[in-house]
């Protein structure tokens, strides 16, 4: 933290990364045009509220020579963001071709994700890098893509694959739920409930679905990740794996109807809901420590 405060300017790094993460709130340009980082070459991203978008994030994602010079333009034509994160080196290694790739790849993976408003227009095509500077920026990338949650910028999926943890950590568990036609299973992951591709959610909504519920659910058959069933026009089916921040909100998607989550997911194979799981591990982990 730069001035003392987790809400104001400051900076994260990895290890021994010559990479360099810098934030700052909208309301701090001035200052962040003092810091010598925002006068090199590096990429940037613009993040906003979004009402439908399941981080609750919009983005925009920019790259440039140097980056001040960018922000300065945002700043006059774009009204949609509250802070940027800035992502430079430290050794001033980072040239055009190199920030274009990671631009063009940040934009693709967020959009992948589905997990936010992108309000980028066009997807760049990023250009060609030799082997070795192909392979640098990968490691760049992953770094990137490490830090942004860290820095409240959740936008994402957990990496979540049909397979077990190679950690065998107790904590991820595959979670099921039924309500009615639909069937659905959930990967608790880094503190995400990822849906399972293929899982199958009710087409039908109650009156008294919540707003913000209705909205997303809009929002994920828009961007084709719920499509209609085979077989069944009662139903939508996950194209993909899907994460969201809550249980909840997980369960409200799939069922199409208000649900306490903690209580509708039942741990698959256990016969107890996902509260009484938890209640389960939180109370064995105490007895262990005494």
């Amino acid at each position: 933290m730069i001035d003392g405060t987790p809400q104001g300017m400051r900076t994260a790094e990895v290890g021994n990364w010559t990479g360099l993460a810098l934030v700052c709130p909208r309301t701090d340009l001035a200052r962040l045009a003092l810091r010598p980082e925002v006068k090199k070459t590096g990429i940037y991203i613009l993040v906003g509220p979004s009402e439908t978008a399941t981080s609750g994030m919009s983005v925009y994602v920019g790259e440039g020579d140097e980056v001040w010079i960018r922000l300065t333009s945002h700043d006059s034509n774009k009204d949609f963001w509250t802070h940027v994160v800035v992502f430079v080196s430290k050794d001033e290694n980072l040239t055009k071709a190199h920030v274009r790739w990671l631009e063009a790849t940040l934009i693709r993976e967020i959009r992948k994700a589905k997990r936010a408003e992108v309000h980028n227009a066009n997807d760049p095509i990023g250009g060609k890098l030799p082997e070795a500077d192909t392979a640098d920026m990968e490691t760049y990338f992953e770094n990137v893509r490490l830090l942004l949650p860290t820095l409240g910028v959740n936008v994402f999926a957990a990496d979540v694959a049909s397979k077990p943890s190679p950690t065998g950590n107790a904590n991820e568990v595959v979670l099921e739920l039924r309500w009615e036609d639909a069937r659905a299973e959930c990967v608790v992951r880094e503190g995400q409930f990822v849906i399972r591709q293929g899982s199958l959610a009710r087409l039908k909504e109650v009156e008294s679905l919540g707003d913000s519920s209705r909205a997303l659910r809009k929002y994920l058959r828009d961007a084709g990740v719920l499509a209609p069933a085979d077989g069944n026009p009662n139903l939508l089916r996950f194209t993909q794996e899907y994460a969201f921040d809550s249980p909840s909100k997980a369960a409200s998607v799939m069922s199409g109807t208000g649900l306490n989550g903690r209580v509708a997911w039942k741990v698959k194979g256990a016969g107890i809901s996902y509260k009484e799981w938890q209640e389960k591990l939180v109370a064995d982990e105490g007895s262990d420590a005494s």
